[in-house]
């Protein structure tokens, strides 16, 4: 939301506010559900139940129509002589890794020729904190959706179920220290909750909220839905009973997940997608996490190479779903975790013990307000190249920026207003210019770091209740 729509939109009465996002949703459910989501869904319902030979005749097809499509229309792979067709799944890996930054030289050089029809840009930030901008169509659009719907149907919720989300959002004032911290999308019977408001003062309004609207789902990120869950843990309340938890965008924790199931009575699907549409992971009713093959390839590599089950390597991915701009061998700078065992669900899909990626911190207010998933602030801001924000103090955190060629002052002033009505007034805020964001020891670069917190941590630890 640009800067002037969004100053109208905090102009307005609430009722005009849920007007507005219902407007918007009706949007985005026309663009992600129709006749073709709602086919494609039936297809992933019977391909669910094939055995792993007939996965890997399933996906080497896909990707041979992959490959062929992307070295006839999309130039940046005609440039790489990428070869039309491959034997086998093995032979993938002869092709060479693409890097993030490779996509994003590349341009308009990324998308194929033979597209017709208006395009969809979807911004990410992603793990790495480099922000990326993804185009696609309706089609890829409803495909990824079906995938979903999937997912949906294996935690046993029906279309047009009550949901409530918590998301990156912002759907409410920044400095606004009462309640409703909520709207409504009436296009799909959701309750948008804020995830930058939750604080120990907030909490009792958003349960309140929760058992008058009953929801049938929670979506939400692990770290919104945690604090909910420990008031309600510390409450006894046991009347929040939605059928199921989804929880995505940030790595779910085992403690967390308990905690979860324990505050709201109902399994927890997480899962592991992102908006490049190259790799996506689900959990099943039997609590395994799945690549979904139809989907796309994932490899789990370390030094090029695949590991063995038990070790810990870098998801690397190949999507189907998405032709307007393919993804070949993309390194997503997520780790994971393979599995030697399959799942008693019965579905041949390959298995994953644990997703290490998005290991990110939050950012704990003087209020007490823990913002979690901070990323979307830098969707707007197309001069950095990587960015990680630092909580070094209670009211102030350091946002070190290593930017790609100029930094005008209007994506300056863009970033602080932006990261502001994500953590309020009462934070101070320093941008500070970089020539490198050190990684972890994990190789991954945390976009959000609590040193505050931190230190807190390494002298008190936190039960669960």
């Amino acid at each position: 939301m640009n800067a002037s729509l969004q100053r109208t939109y905090f102009a307005m009465p609430a009722w005009m506010q849920t007007v507005m996002l219902s407007a918007y949703g009706l949007r985005l459910r026309a663009l992600r559900y129709g006749a073709l989501q709602r086919r494609m869904l039936q297809e992933l319902l019977a391909t669910q139940w094939l055995q792993a030979d007939a996965l890997e005749q399933l996906q080497l097809e896909r990707l041979n129509i992959l490959l062929r499509h992307a070295a006839a229309t999309v130039p940046f792979y005609r440039d790489r002589r990428l070869p039309s067709e491959v034997g086998s799944l093995d032979e993938l890996r002869a092709l060479p890794l693409l890097e993030k930054s490779e996509v994003r030289g590349a341009g308009d050089d990324m998308l194929s020729t033979s597209h017709q029809g208006s395009l969809v840009e979807i911004h990410t930030g992603g793990t790495t904190g480099m922000p990326l901008n993804i185009r696609t169509d309706r089609a890829a659009l409803q495909c990824n959706y079906a995938f979903f719907a999937r997912l949906l149907v294996w935690a046993g919720i029906r279309p047009g179920a009550r949901v409530a989300t918590f998301a990156g959002r912002t759907i409410i004032k920044p400095d606004q220290a009462e309640p409703p911290f909520w709207r409504t999308n009436l296009a799909s019977n959701t309750l948008l909750m804020s995830s930058y408001h939750l604080s120990p003062a907030t909490l009792d309004s958003y349960v309140a909220r929760l058992r008058a609207f009953r929801p049938e789902l929670i979506d939400s990120y692990p770290s919104s839905i945690e604090p909910i869950a420990r008031r309600l843990v510390a409450l006894g309340a046991r009347d929040i009973r939605p059928r199921a938890v989804v929880t995505s965008s940030e790595t779910l924790f085992p403690e967390t997940r308990t905690l979860l199931e324990r505050a709201f009575g109902c399994p927890v699907h997480d899962h592991y997608g992102a908006a490049e549409m190259a790799a996506l992971i689900t959990q099943c009713e039997r609590g395994s996490y799945h690549v979904n093959p139809e989907f796309g390839i994932v490899e789990i590599l370390r030094d090029g190479k695949p590991v063995a089950p038990g070790e810990t390597g870098e998801i690397v991915a190949t999507g189907f779903v998405n032709p307007v701009m393919p993804l070949i061998r993309y390194r997503t700078g997520d780790l994971a975790v393979p599995a030697a065992r399959g799942c008693d669900c019965g579905r041949g899909f390959p298995v994953i013990d644990r997703i290490i990626g998005r290991l990110d911190d939050v950012i704990i207010t003087p209020e007490g307000r823990r913002i979690g998933r901070l990323d979307p602030i830098f969707k707007a801001v197309a001069s950095l190249a990587e960015t990680r924000i630092v909580q070094d103090a209670p009211d102030h955190v350091t946002v070190e920026l290593v930017v790609h060629g100029n930094f005008p002052e209007a994506e300056r002033h863009t970033l602080v207003r932006e990261l502001a009505n994500r953590i309020g007034p009462s934070m101070r805020i320093d941008l500070v210019e970089v020539a490198h964001i050190p990684r972890a020891a994990s190789g991954k670069l945390r976009t959000v770091v609590n040193l505050v917190s931190a230190a807190s941590r390494s002298q008190t630890a936190v039960p669960i209740a």
